[in-house]
């Protein structure tokens, strides 16, 4: 839903969110050389919905099995509208009938549990902590975002695992008030 997405930008903790996400984007880019004009932010509706692709893979690998690492992303954020394409990456019985086309039959069921997935990190409050704009910790490209959450197989991910906050997704016990999804989404 396009205005959600635009009146949840609004919000306060969003956009001061945002600004720390940019200002490690703009750290990372600064350190690597590139020109402004050859690197662009990705925004935060993309982070967002990058992130909770992470959570939907994992939460269909687990609960129907499949190989997380057999599923792979493709993330929409434009004015045109957002979106988020889960596909297998190689021909098989994964990806036909009965296989990860049955598992958008249960969206709602697998969207529950990939925000319950969320909401905790096995490194918190360690994870949900992290600064991305933080020089130390050099991890510029992630809010909450670590190999216990949101880090999944390179092969599935379009972006290489970067670009990633759950806490745009579902409230973390950071409590930083910037998540799109409240805390009951579905029933």
């Amino acid at each position: 839903n396009k205005q959600a997405v635009k009146d949840w930008q609004q919000r306060k903790a969003v956009k001061q969110q945002g600004q720390k996400l940019e200002r490690g984007f703009n750290v990372w880019r600064d350190r690597k050389g590139i020109p402004p004009e050859k690197a662009i932010f990705p925004g935060l509706p993309y982070i967002m919905l990058h992130s909770l692709s992470h959570l939907l893979i994992t939460a269909v690998s687990l609960e129907c099995g499949y190989a997380a690492s057999s599923i792979r992303e493709r993330i929409y954020a434009s004015d045109a509208g957002y979106g988020i394409l889960l596909y297998t990456g190689s021909p098989g019985s994964e990806g036909t009938l009965g296989g990860l086309v049955q598992v958008g039959n249960q969206l709602e069921e697998h969207l529950n549990v990939a925000l319950e997935l969320g909401k905790l990190c096995s490194n918190d409050p360690v994870c949900a902590q992290h600064q991305p704009d933080n020089v130390q910790e050099e991890r510029f490209l992630h809010g909450s975002a670590c190999h216990g959450c949101l880090l999944i197989a390179e092969t599935s991910c379009e972006r290489r695992n970067e670009f990633l906050d759950r806490a745009l997704v579902v409230a973390t016990v950071e409590g930083l008030g910037a998540e799109f999804f409240p805390d009951q989404v579905l029933v």
